[in-house]
Formats: C-alpha cells, structure tokens, sequence
C-alpha cells in the first residue's frame, strides 16, 4: 500500500467516525 492510499483511508475513517460521534452527541442532547 501507498503512503497516500493509507492517508485517504484514514482521512475517510475519520470524517465517518466523526459524524457517527457527532449523531450520537446530537441524539444524546436532545433526550
């Protein structure tokens, strides 16, 4: 694997872990 293909998995991982935290953040808030 390529530096930059791990670099675009993680930048990808990360923009879907934080809008998963930020749903659950929203979810939890509005209880």
């Amino acid at each position: 694997m390529t530096l930059s293909a791990i670099t675009f998995m993680i930048i990808i991982f990360g923009f879907y872990a934080g809008g998963f935290a930020f749903f659950l953040l929203k979810a939890f808030k509005s209880e």
